[in-house]
C-alpha cells in the first residue's frame, strides 16, 4: 500500500496536469476578434465572381455582371433591440437573417430570440426577404438535428424565403468558465454541421452554413462542406478570401441602418442569373 503523501503528491501532480492541458487550448483557441486579420488567407475566392466589380454606396455593397446580380442585407437578433423595419426597408435593406435561437453554451438548453417574433413580423411586413439563424452549440449530430427540430417547429405556418443558416462558434464567457463545445475537434464539429443542414433538407428547405477564417480553418474540414452553401464572415479586407464558392459574404458588423440603434451586421448576396 502506498504512502499517504505518495498518494497526495500523484494527485497533485495529475491534478496540475491537467490544469497545464486546459491552459495549452486556452491559449490555442484564442477569440478570432484577436486574430484577423488572418495573417494567410485561406485562398482566393469564387472565380466565377468578379469581386474588382463590386460596388459601395454609402457602405451597401451591389454586385452585377453577365452571370449574377446581388441584394444588399442584414442580420438580427435580440442585440440590435427594437427595430423599425419600415426605416429598414427605406434604407435599401432587400433581406434580413433574423436569429430564431440558440442553446445554451454551458448546460445546453434551447432558447427563442427574445425579437424573433417582432422581427420576423417587422421584415415580412415590409418586404424585406427574410432567412433565420440558429445559434448553436451541439455536442454532437443528435443535438444538432434536434436544434434543427427546434427550428423547424418555430417555423411553423412562417413562411421564409432564404435558407436557414446554421451558426456555430465558440463562446467566451466570464469567470473563466468555457463553452459545452470547447474540447470538440474539427471532425465532430464538422459532423454536426452537416447533420444540421441533412435535418433541414430533409423537410423540404435549404441550408446554409455561416461561418468565418478563424473557425473554418481550426474547426471545419472544409472539403466535406463545400456541397453547402456558405455565409462567409470577413471584415477590412477588399474581398472574401476563401476557396470556395459563398452565396453571401458579411463584410461588415459595424454597419449603420435606419431604423436601427445599434451597430448591425451588413451582407451582400450573391445570385446567379436564371439563364445561367
Amino acid at each position: 500500500m502506498k504512502n499517504k503523501n505518495i498518494i497526495k503528491m500523484e494527485i497533485m501532480m495529475a491534478v496540475l496536469g491537467l490544469v497545464l492541458i486546459f491552459a495549452t487550448i486556452y491559449f490555442i483557441r484564442k477569440d478570432p476578434k484577436e486574430i484577423l486579420p488572418q495573417e494567410e488567407p485561406i485562398a482566393q475566392s469564387d472565380p466565377e465572381v468578379d469581386y474588382s466589380k463590386i460596388r459601395s454606396v454609402s457602405g451597401k455593397y451591389s454586385y452585377e455582371d453577365e452571370n449574377f446580380s446581388s441584394m444588399f442585407g442584414i442580420d438580427v437578433a435580440e442585440f440590435q433591440q427594437e427595430i423599425d423595419w419600415k426605416k429598414v426597408k427605406e434604407d435599401s435593406v432587400e433581406f434580413a437573417y433574423i436569429r430564431l435561437g440558440r442553446r445554451g453554451a454551458t448546460q445546453g438548453d434551447l432558447y427563442m430570440d427574445d425579437r424573433f417574433e417582432a422581427n420576423y413580423e417587422g421584415a415580412r411586413k415590409n418586404g424585406i426577404k427574410t432567412g433565420v439563424y440558429f445559434f448553436s452549440q451541439a455536442l454532437d449530430e443528435k443535438e444538432a438535428i434536434e436544434e434543427a427540430h427546434f427550428v423547424l417547429s418555430a417555423l411553423e405556418n412562417k413562411p421564409i424565403d432564404l435558407p436557414i443558416a446554421y451558426d456555430l462558434e465558440e463562446v467566451f464567457l466570464e469567470d473563466g468558465l468555457v463553452s459545452r463545445i470547447f474540447l470538440l475537434d474539427k471532425e465532430q464539429l464538422t459532423k454536426n454541421a452537416i447533420a444540421f443542414v441533412n435535418e433541414i433538407r430533409k423537410f423540404g428547405h435549404e441550408a446554409i452554413i455561416y461561418t468565418y477564417p478563424y473557425w473554418l480553418t481550426n474547426f471545419y474540414i472544409l472539403d466535406e462542406i463545400r456541397d453547402i452553401p456558405m455565409w462567409y464572415a470577413q471584415y477590412d479586407v477588399s474581398k472574401p478570401e476563401i476557396d470556395n464558392p459563398i452565396m453571401i459574404w458579411q463584410y461588415s458588423n459595424k454597419g449603420t441602418i435606419n431604423g436601427i440603434s445599434k451597430d448591425t451586421d451588413l451582407n451582400i448576396m450573391f445570385i446567379r442569373k436564371e439563364n445561367n
